[in-house]
């Protein structure tokens, strides 16, 4: 184990410090297309050029250039030509690859950053700021890329004998709960042509977002949208399959468990919930282990907008309280997995 002392905890700080400033170099990066024209050049290019191609003041682009190649995120031939660092191409540069990570810079620098700012103050008289934005929802629709093209895999690769799969390409009725811009039932209904989908979400700018989508892909005959708060839910035994993706624990206490009975009450016999969402720990030891990384950063970032994480077994006893059998996990990279019958 390695000796901690005072030398060590003081660059260990620091690197905080240094990330933050990291993490604007990168949004500034992202925000003024430098990324994107470097992707488009295999070779690198100059300062000049780089300032020529999008309009930039030379003299503040050289500074970034310069603290780029710091943070060791580009590379500088002889001839002054940046270059990303070997795979940052993908993960910075090309927003198509599901390893980008551009868009988690953006909410963290544009929503994020703003609500930690002014959060010492709910900690002191509680309360909760109002999360809800049409700029919100917009960047928390680019920041879930990665996590719908994972679903996108997922539900491809489902083994030919796996009782959703099934039920999907033979043709049902499928409900998302907190769907957003309905990324994730457009997918669906672009894989199984059979069934029909419907989601709900209570933010109306995602809804609005998704019936253009809708319409723009001709989809308006499976696929449906609605604002609707998930308390207000009322479907009785009309679906086979109900999800939640990374939206168990966005709901509130106050009525996290009335919307999984009302998810419950929404299934058919021998329908599933299906719930994607954040691992979070249920013991302190283990807030150290990085398989819950994604889940305790997410609790911090939303801490003042009234949210709270549920560990597995909180999880699978609301589940039962509210009627579910048969609960099923498993998880991925600090994805959980769940499947839970109504019988």
């Amino acid at each position: 184990m390695k000796k901690i002392n005072i030398k060590s905890q003081v660059a260990r700080i620091n690197e905080f410090n240094k990330g933050y400033i990291a993490t604007h170099l990168i949004n500034i990066g992202n925000e003024i297309g430098i990324f994107e024209t470097l992707k488009n050049s295999k070779k690198g290019l100059t300062i000049p050029d780089i300032a020529a191609k999008l309009g930039l003041y030379e003299p503040y682009l050289e500074i970034w250039c310069q603290t780029a190649y710091f943070f060791e995120i580009l590379d500088c031939d002889s001839e002054g030509r940046f270059k990303f660092q070997p795979f940052l191409d993908k993960i910075l540069g090309d927003k198509s690859n599901f390893r980008n990570v551009l868009a988690s810079f953006n909410i963290n620098v544009n929503v994020i950053g703003e609500r930690l700012r002014i959060s010492p103050e709910y900690y002191k008289i509680g309360g909760i700021i109002d999360g809800y934005s049409p700029k919100r929802s917009e960047l928390v629709a680019e920041a879930t890329k990665p996590m719908f093209i994972f679903l996108k895999n997922y539900f491809t690769h489902l083994r030919n004998d796996d009782p959703i799969k099934q039920m999907l390409e033979q043709g049902i009725k499928f409900l998302d709960i907190g769907c957003g811009t309905g990324r994730f039932i457009i997918q669906l209904a672009q894989i199984f042509q059979n069934s029909r989908f419907a989601g709900i979400d209570i933010v109306n700018h995602g809804i609005e977002m998704a019936k253009k989508k809708i319409l723009e892909l001709e989809l308006e005959g499976r696929v449906s949208v609605k604002c609707l708060r998930g308390e207000e839910i009322p479907y009785n035994d009309e679906f086979y399959i109900i999800s939640m993706v990374v939206t168990l624990h966005e709901i509130l206490p106050d009525v996290r468990f009335n919307i999984l009975e009302k998810a419950y009450q929404a299934l058919k016999s021998n329908g599933r919930l299906l719930i994607f969402d954040l691992s979070f720990p249920e013991k302190l030891e283990d807030f150290r282990n990085p398989n819950y990384e994604l889940g305790i950063k997410d609790q911090f970032v939303e801490t003042c907008l009234g949210i709270k994480h549920l560990n597995a077994q909180e999880q699978n006893e609301m589940l039962a309280n509210a009627g579910f059998k048969d609960i099923q996990r498993t998880t991925f990279e600090g994805i959980d997995i769940i499947i839970a019958l109504k019988q």
